[in-house]
């Protein structure tokens, strides 16, 4: 095995890794780092959360995986060309009172992002009836537009959605017949409507437009690269968020609104930096490297957000191993004791981090 790395996390936070080969056949080694923060009673501030979500190595589906959206996708993309925010999340009601359409928005850095939801609408005599008043709508994939028909019509964009071709949500507690979220400007108002599929969350691994980044799986591939991934493999389909939830880089600080996806109708925040380092423990030396964030994940009902960050390696032949990493404040000897591969002493202490020292700035 080309890898026999260990990892010690002294931080609050999640560390794990993953191996894959690349379209070379060579083995990728992806160190996987995972923040959470929850709300304070000033829900501006944020602090490392209790209940951390964790370093995810399968995809996390809403229910049936055949026949669902996912919550949470894996992370195991060897690397991400872009940054992208994900938000799983509800629709309440202004001031808890039944409405029959509202908007709910997101903003981050350059993002500016507004769905409308409506209530169910059954199709009668040839039209759609008026919308029901509702006080929660979750916002999800399988109450967007799209679908899967008894006779096998897909729509590739949406699979799970409601109203393509008078198709049924996948999720059998949907008993609206037309999409309850849409982008504004684009209307289900006739089944010959074909708005864009809308939502939040994380798009399907083999929904269009993400699975043309895919690559070309033909018998040219089977004969010639199978079981690796395709010659013409594009990293864009790592980015599982729509695109317009995506930057091309997250500076840090950025200032968060989510708007009508709380009781009290928004949620201000301010995005935390995680400024634990990350030690490299290489055969000669040490390397230090900053938490760059690649993933954002909002979950208003939870009132916890989530940055996620990764480093890949591949094997270098005739290059100095990388043995081990270090997530956290440590102190020099730990650092020299491990890349010697002798036994640390501890001080007085008894500790080998920094405590002293922030893992994370508001």
């Amino acid at each position: 095995m080309a890898f026999d790395i260990w990892i010690e996390n002294l931080s609050p936070f999640e560390a794990g890794t993953h191996l894959q080969p690349d379209m070379d056949g060579q083995e990728v080694f992806v160190a996987l780092f995972s923040a959470s923060f929850d709300a304070e009673e000033d829900e501006n501030a944020l602090r490392p959360a209790d209940s951390q979500l964790p370093i995810l190595l399968a995809d996390v589906p809403y229910g049936d995986p055949v026949l669902s959206s996912n919550l949470h996708e894996a992370d195991i993309a060897l690397a991400k060309p872009a940054a992208e925010v994900i938000l799983n999340g509800t629709a309440y009601a202004p001031n808890g009172k039944p409405t029959r359409e509202m908007q709910v928005g997101l903003r981050v850095g350059s993002i500016r992002k507004v769905l409308n939801v409506v209530g169910d609408r059954i199709y009668d005599a040839g039209g759609y009836s008026a919308p029901n008043p509702f006080q929660t709508m979750p916002v999800i994939y399988e109450r967007a537009y799209g679908g899967t028909t008894a006779d096998g019509k897909v729509d590739q964009r949406n699979p799970v959605g409601v109203g393509f071709h008078h198709a049924r949500s996948a999720d059998p507690a949907v008993r609206t017949q037309a999409p309850n979220i849409t982008y504004p400007g684009e209307p289900f108002t006739s089944p010959s409507d074909r708005p864009r599929p809308a939502g939040f969350g994380p798009v399907g691994r083999g929904w269009k437009p993400r699975i043309d980044y895919a690559g070309t799986y033909d018998q040219v591939w089977i004969d010639t690269q199978w079981p690796l991934p395709p010659r013409d493999f594009d990293p864009r389909y790592n980015l599982c968020s729509p695109a317009d939830q995506q930057l091309s880089q997250l500076s840090g600080s950025e200032d968060v609104s989510v708007i009508g996806l709380t009781p009290d109708g928004r949620w201000d925040f301010r995005l935390p930096r995680v400024v634990a380092p990350i030690h490299l423990i290489f055969d000669d030396r040490v390397e230090e490297r900053s938490f760059q964030a690649d993933t954002i994940v909002i979950e208003p009902d939870l009132r916890r957000v989530t940055l996620k960050a990764r480093l890949s390696f591949v094997t270098r032949r005739n290059a100095p191993a990388l043995r081990g990493i270090i997530f956290g404040h440590v102190t020099p000897a730990l650092l020299v004791a491990r890349r010697k591969q002798k036994a640390y002493l501890a001080p007085r202490s008894g500790h080998a981090s920094l405590r002293d020292r922030p893992q994370w700035l508001p």
